[in-house]
């Protein structure tokens, strides 16, 4: 029963479901203070980043490095979105009440900024998490990323919008499955599109790419 070996694919692949589920449990208790949700998700790249290049990784250990490392500045970067998310979102909700076509267009211009901020915030905490810039810099270079790459921005925001939609409709008795992956799997998920375009990026070669092409 070679499957069941420790460095077989499929315990591999258990692992790193076990490591989903641990981070997601880590980003969910550090993320109650709402304030710290910036620095929970940025701590949370490090473990994906790992786990896209099948890596051993100490979950617990490397998520509260990287969350004490960059807190300061993906606090500050994350103070910056919260507000105008929350505006976003107050909007959205008082302009439900108008009955208008106005009212519907203004609408619909809420929901837009919002999805073009959620595409530009799923480059900014992989940036934050893996290079040192200003927050200006850093900021820019998430919007960059978001124009250039329209292919990958636009697959990423489907992903993000059907998981939601998922979750939202998910049956109660199935609850622990969403405790356990609403925020770690479908930013997984993003994972597989952005940690490749980053390697691209640094001119870094997964270990596991390099075996496959030296063969």
């Amino acid at each position: 029963m070679g499957f069941l070996k420790f460095d077989s694919p499929f315990m591999r692949f258990l692992s790193q479901v076990a490591d989903l589920v641990i981070v997601n449990f880590l980003v969910l208790i550090c993320s109650l203070p709402i304030f710290t949700i910036g620095a929970s998700l940025t701590a949370m790249q490090t473990i994906l980043y790992r786990i896209m290049h099948n890596e051993d990784v100490y979950v617990i250990r490397e998520f509260f490095e990287s969350f004490k490392k960059n807190f300061k500045q993906s606090t500050k970067v994350w103070l910056i979105l919260l507000p105008i998310l929350l505006f976003l979102a107050y909007d959205y909700a008082m302009l439900s009440e108008m009955d208008t076509d106005t009212g519907m267009f203004l609408k619909c211009i809420a929901v837009v900024m919002a999805v073009i901020i959620g595409i530009i915030m799923l480059y900014l905490f992989p940036i934050l998490s893996r290079y040192e810039n200003t927050i200006k810099e850093t900021i820019k270079n998430s919007i960059i990323l978001a124009i250039t790459h329209p292919v990958r921005s636009i697959a990423m925001a489907a992903i993000f919008g059907v998981c939601i939609f998922l979750e939202i409709k998910l049956p109660f008795k199935l609850f622990p499955l969403l405790v356990a992956f609403c925020v770690s799997l479908p930013w997984c998920l993003c994972a597989m599109l952005y940690v490749p375009m980053f390697d691209r990026i640094d001119g870094v070669v997964p270990e596991s790419k390099t075996g496959s092409q030296e063969e």
